[in-house]
């Protein structure tokens, strides 16, 4: 039955075929008379929802071998019923009449057998083929597929499947027309039994004999459908049995284009048997079954074992031959072989020999050296010791003929395959014309075992790497603790001997009463004290300046101690000591006391006397007070306790601090993770109108169903949606599809499929289309495709390896905006688990940077261009940095930019960062460059690199600016394989512009970032007060006090502060600047700006500026100062940025990190980062929170104030609203400083855009 079913599915091909299956990948090949093409393999994993119940109901009551067989049978009983239901569509009519008895009879017999078999079968009109055509097939809401046929006898005959499954009943393998709904009523059906006679069923369900699940699974464990043995066996027979199965009346109908192999007649006698033989007769009850299942497991486990005693005797037996042949012998009549081995067919798990004649190759028949590269499984599986061997001679004659060369190897037993070629170690290889050489085993695993075992060697795999990751960090932080413990220990013997050897100048000068003028200053209760004591301070104000002024009664007097020259510093408050009587009080004595603990280290107690501004520190000297060892101690014995003392407090220290460290960075990735959740969950209400997945969040070994409104793609308004992809980038050897979608339900939008996610898949890959494959319509996402994340995977994704190419690097060559990219991307993309290396040429100033000071290390040198060129490393922000420095002087520049000559040196910089690349054997996945400094990169690489060694790059070249090197941007745009700038605004201003509108295809505009550690108020030593977004009322009031004593403003009546940080050019919006002075003063308010102008003119016309505004409310620094910029943020309730075109900006970006809202003109990447808060709240819900109704949702994403025209009257339109804002509704007003530091400015959201783009520019 099973093979006989499965051949009409594989109906419609003329000739003998043989299928070859090629397992995971869900495609088999044929060879046959039409050639060989791909055709789709029915899955054998997928079950449907009853069988997945009905395994999970088996837990309760079957053992795991009994699950496992069950699952087994349920599997293929589900591809028995998609081949039968395959195959509907190809019978006759009088196909279908007889398959219907046919299958009724084994109905029967089945249920004889004690198998309970579903044998509901729908009754319909037949009518004529001439006037209906052929058999047609409809999709019922129930899931069902029908197949009415028409007979010219004009009798009416049924056939039908049952969306229930018993047995060998069959149910449709893809999905119906319409979305699953509940199911119609159905008429009653006419079942044929085995002796002709009718039966009627009464009801309309479709569910057969009334069989409990516990008892099909009994059933379903104890009869076994062996489909792919029968299936390649009917192939095998082809056509030609077709016409010697004469005499069945069934035959003679079937098309002469029909591959089906055999009369239906033979199926039921085939499966009888199967029955009798697994079931005997009477049989009918669970016990009896669960008996005879115990058997066939003993049976199967018979069978296993004899299989493993023939793979050990083939094992042995290719060992002895191996150990023992003879060579002469082996290659008697081979002479003008290549390849000889031994044994002819490598076995698994045993050596195995091989002998090259390198007089039969081309390539290597005069090369010295001969290397064995060898790998197994399609080079999947590799040797754990390496795998590469050298060839030696071999113990045999040699001549024109053959030379051969041999080297023995270890087959692993997990092989069904041996990969390998040969190369002499210098580039030089025979690898059979490209193709590699490959070799089957014997007694070793099938494609099929091993492409479904895919997974649990990832798992494995992977759960080996955390757990030696694991152990590597326990091992690590062992060490670190060992290391700190001996480095306390060192610090406290050290400090103990210190202060040994420096008792007496530590002691010199100190007594314990001190007299000026006979009268006394202070005293020390005891008068001799010891180290691990108390002591009593006692001071007199009146003998010091404390004496000049009264301290009135209550108030107190601060004691400032240390030892030991003030080392463990502390302070203590003095209180008055009231006078023993009214009558011994004298104008020469006021005392105040305090006790303080001596650490067991004191040889000496220094101190001095504070009360407000005024201190009595001794006239700059001090006091000093002598403490004493502690009694019955000699000076060695208490330096020895003080050395364990000092250890224990030292290592007590740096336990405290590493935990500190250890919970900030806990807090810091728990942020950092959120912030990068909630990126992810946005995106995803972003497409949801057109996509999105329940669950929401894709499980790796779970089910997801995929929602899909072709409504907004090319895909509109299609009959039929397709959903084809795989996982893990592509790189998986799963594919699933082409599904052929359910329609929307009625009054819906979303097409729908469900597909199982495999265990190791950490990335799910798709597309859609209205073609189930070849030429149609596709929805590939504009060339990206659609990924999903998948959580909960044992795999992690393999990592990128990015290599920026830049002239700029913040904060060791920052000029603008450039640096700043390269660093902050570069640590994002890191941060992600990618590998990021940055190429910069070497600057004489990078000699006096102190970031690079004292780390610079020696990489490599080489000769190129005509100088000898030496590279240097160093890691700058946690990003590996290479510093190309050629001899030639080409950046011995004490600047970044500014020479004569700059084009020039910079395109000798990026071939040389090429020619870096190529002779250190680098092969990045991609080349990132960046404006026109670097531009050149792209067409030098594929001109003069990839061809030539350099060929695993994709290039990546983004524009920073587009007003300068055009030419070279346009060279780069026609060269990269994706190319962007810093914003999407930008990048639509630009997109027309001649060197770009060429290539737009593969250009996008992707919005900077901003490092929020660095610009960040919640630690930064640059302000009086850290604050966050709870606090920033209080912070920035602290500020805006600290602000005003810098740079000298009036801190009467707090004044609301408009501040400017900017270049001062005319991008910048110079005369807007000028503007947005005068109008802060004019309203009340104060104005601060930092920053210069290049152009000595614009420079003297804001000098001018600043000596008629400057004084109480206006301040100007004419500087770069980042310590100050920090402070301005902080203080500033508004920032100003008014810029004429801005490609991304990040002041508006770090503004609104540090709470001041930003007003700004609309152009470029202050368009995408600045929402007004009253004509911008639909665009900001959308971007920030993915809402496509902030009133419903509740949502004011708003966060500041914007125009759009370039003159005054236009600023002071957003201007005047948001100081309007600050007067009327000040607790508005700080609502709208804590929401703009709330939102997430960072590189969370461009780092993933730039990671997707990576693997877009992977593809081209």
């Amino acid at each position: 039955m099973a093979s006989s079913m499965g051949r009409m599915g594989l109906a419609g091909g003329v000739g003998t075929h043989r299928t070859v299956r090629k397992g995971g990948d869900g495609f088999s090949s044929r060879r046959g008379s039409c050639g060989v093409r791909q055709c789709q393999a029915p899955g054998l994993k997928a079950l449907r929802k009853e069988d997945l119940e009905l395994l999970k109901q088996a837990e309760s009551y079957m053992s795991t071998e009994e699950q496992a067989e069950l699952r087994r049978l349920l599997e293929e009983n589900h591809k028995l019923r998609q081949v039968v239901t395959g195959s509907a569509k190809h019978m006759s009519p009088q196909q279908l009449e007889r398959f219907t008895k046919e299958y009724s009879n084994l109905a029967k017999q089945a249920e004889q057998a004690g198998v309970a078999v579903d044998t509901a079968f729908k009754q319909a009109q037949v009518t004529s083929p001439v006037s209906s055509g052929a058999a047609t097939r409809s999709g019922s809401a129930g899931g069902r597929l029908e197949a009415t046929a028409t007979a010219s006898t004009g009798v009416g005959g049924t056939f039908g499947y049952s969306g229930r499954s018993y047995g060998a009943s069959v149910l449709v393998a893809e999905p119906p027309a319409a979305a699953p709904t509940a199911a119609p009523a159905a008429p009653a059906s006419a079942h044929t039994s085995n002796s002709g006679a009718t039966r009627t069923s009464s009801s309309s369900s479709a569910h057969g004999f009334s069989v409990s699940s516990r008892d099909y699974a009994r059933e379903m464990a104890s009869m076994s459908v062996e489909l792919d043995a029968t299936l390649e066996e009917d192939e095998d027979q082809g056509h030609e049995l077709t016409q010697q199965r004469a005499g069945s009346g069934l035959n003679q109908q079937v098309p002469a284009a029909s591959t089906r192999a055999e009369p239906y007649a033979a199926v039921a006698s085939r499966f009888e048997a199967l029955l009798s033989e697994r079931r005997p007769g009477g049989v009918v009850n669970a016990a009896q079954a669960q008996l005879l299942d115990a058997r066939e497991v003993t049976n199967r486990k018979h069978d296993s074992a004899s299989e493993e005693a023939r793979k050990a005797a083939l094992r042995a037996a290719a060992a002895a031959e191996v150990e023992s042949h003879d060579p002469a012998a082996l290659v008697a009549g081979r002479e003008h072989w290549m390849i000889i081995t031994v044994p002819e067919k490598p076995v698994a798990g045993a050596p195995m020999k091989l002998y090259f004649n390198r007089n039969q190759s081309d390539k290597l028949r005069h090369r010295p050296h001969i290397v064995l590269q060898y790998g197994f499984n399609q080079w999947e599986l590799m040797p754990e010791t390496g795998n590469r061997v050298d060839l030696v001679p071999a113990p045999l004659p040699k001549n024109n003929t053959m030379d051969f060369w041999s080297c023995t190897l270890q087959v692993p037993e997990e092989t069904f395959e041996v990969n390998f070629i040969l190369h002499d170690n210098n580039g030089v290889y025979e690898n059979n014309n490209g193709m590699d050489f490959t070799y089957g085993v014997e007694a070793g695993i099938t494609y099929d075992v091993w492409i479904d075992t895919a997974a649990e060697r990832a798992v494995a795999k992977e759960i080996a790497r955390k757990e030696a990751e694991a152990l590597a960090a326990a091992e690590a932080k062992h060490q670190a603790m060992e290391a700190m413990a001996q480095q306390a220990k060192d610090f406290g013997r050290h400090k103990a001997d210190e202060l040994k050897n420096s008792i007496s100048r530590l002691q010199d000068g100190a007594v314990p009463v001190l007299f000026r003028e006979s009268v006394p200053v202070y005293r020390i209760l005891p008068t001799a004290p010891v180290a691990g004591g108390k002591v009593k301070v006692q001071y007199n104000r009146m003998s010091g300046p404390f004496g000049k002024f009264p301290i009135p009664e209550g108030q107190t007097i601060t004691l400032l101690y240390g030892f030991n020259g003030w080392q463990n510093s502390g302070k203590a408050i003095m209180t008055r000591v009231p006078p023993p009587s009214a009558s011994s009080a004298t104008d020469a004595e006021d005392w105040f006391e305090t006790d303080v603990a001596l650490p067991k280290e004191a040889v000496a107690m220094n101190f001095v006397l504070n009360y407000y501004e005024h201190y009595d520190n001794n006239g700059s000297q001090d006091y000093k007070v002598k403490v004493g060892l502690p009694p019955g101690l000699t000076i060695d014995a208490w330096a020895d306790q003080v050395a364990e003392d000092l250890r224990v407090r030292e290592y007590e220290r740096c336990l405290a601090e590493q935990r500190v460290m250890e919970e900030k960075t806990r807090r810091a990735e728990e942020k950092k993770k959120a912030a990068q959740d909630f990126v992810k969950a946005v995106e995803r209400r972003k497409v949801r109108h057109v996509l999105f997945t329940n669950p929401e969040v894709v499980t790796a070994g779970s089910e997801v169903t995929v929602f899909y409104n072709p409504r907004d793609t090319p895909l509109n308004g299609r009959q039929q949606i397709y959903l084809m992809g795989g996982w893990n980038r592509w790189t998986h050897k799963r594919h699933f599809g082409p599904i052929a979608m359910h329609p929307p339900v009625e009054g819906g939008e979303h097409w729908q499929a469900t597909l199982s996610v495999p265990k190791d898949a950490y990335k799910m890959d798709f597309v859609f289309a209205d073609v189930p494959g070849g030429d149609g319509t596709y929805d590939n996402r504009g060339g990206f495709d659609y990924h999903l994340p998948v959580e909960g995977s044992p795999i992690r994704e393999p990592p990128l390896y990015v290599c920026h190419i830049s002239v700029e690097m913040a904060p060791i060559a920052k000029v603008g905006g450039l640096g700043d990219v390269v660093t902050a991307l570069g640590r994002a993309v890191k941060e992600q688990g990618h590998t990021v290396e940055v190429v910069l040429p070497r600057y004489d100033f990078f000699l006096q940077s102190p970031v690079l000071r004292d780390q610079l290390r020696y990489e490599t040198e080489f000769d190129w261009g005509g100088t000898r060129i030496f590279v240097s490393t160093a890691v700058v922000e946690n990003v590996r940095v290479f510093f190309i420095e050629p001899r030639n002087g080409f950046f011995a520049t004490p600047t970044v930019y500014g020479r004569y000559d700059d084009e020039v040196r910079f395109d000798f910089f990026c071939k040389a960062a090429l020619e870096f690349l190529l002779k250190t054997g680098r092969q990045p996945d991609i080349l990132h460059c960046h404006d026109w400094s670097t531009a050149h990169v792209a067409q030098s690489y594929w001109s003069d690199y990839h061809p030539y060694g350099l060929y695993k790059p994709r290039v990546v070249f983004t524009i920073h600016n587009l007003n300068y090197g055009q030419k070279k941007i346009g060279e780069a745009a026609h060269s990269c394989q994706k190319f962007t700038t810093v914003s999407p605004t930008y990048a639509f201003e630009v997109g027309g512009h001649p060197v770009i509108g060429p290539h737009a295809h593969k250009f996008m505009g992707i919005r900077n970032g901003i490092d929020p550690e660095l610009w960040s108020p919640e630690e930064n030593q640059f302000l009086p007060m850290c604050y966050n977004a709870d606090s920033v009322i209080e912070g920035k009031k602290a500020a805006r006090q600290a602000l005003r004593q810098r740079v000298g403003l009036n801190g009467w009546n707090d004044k609301f502060i408009v501040a400017v940080v900017s270049r001062l050019t005319g991008q910048k919006g110079v005369p807007l600047i000028k503007h947005a002075a005068y109008r802060a003063l004019d309203r009340g308010g104060q104005f601060v700006l930092l920053g210069s102008a290049p152009d000595p003119k614009v420079q003297a016309d804001f000098n001018a500026l600043a000596a008629q505004m400057g004084g109480q409310d206006a301040a100007f620094c004419f500087k770069y100062d980042e310590p100050l910029s920090h402070l301005i943020y902080a203080a500033a309730d508004m920032v100003v940025v008014p810029s004429m075109f801005e490609p991304c900006g990040l002041t508006q970006m770090i503004a609104m990190r540090y709470g001041a809202v930003p007003v700004v003109r609309h152009t470029g990447g202050l368009r995408d980062t600045v929402f007004d808060v009253d004509f911008d709240k639909e665009r900001a819900a959308w971007e920030l929170y993915g809402s496509s109704d902030w009133k419903r949702d509740g949502i004011d994403a708003t966060n500041g104030f914007a125009f759009s025209g370039t003159d005054g009257g236009a600023l002071d339109y957003a201007l005047n609203r948001a100081i309007d804002a600050w007067y009327n509704d000040r607790a508005w007003f700080h609502s709208l400083q804590k929401r703009v530091m709330e939102q997430d400015w960072s590189w969370n959201r461009p780092a993933i855009d730039y990671i997707e783009l990576y693997f877009s520019a992977l593809k081209s």
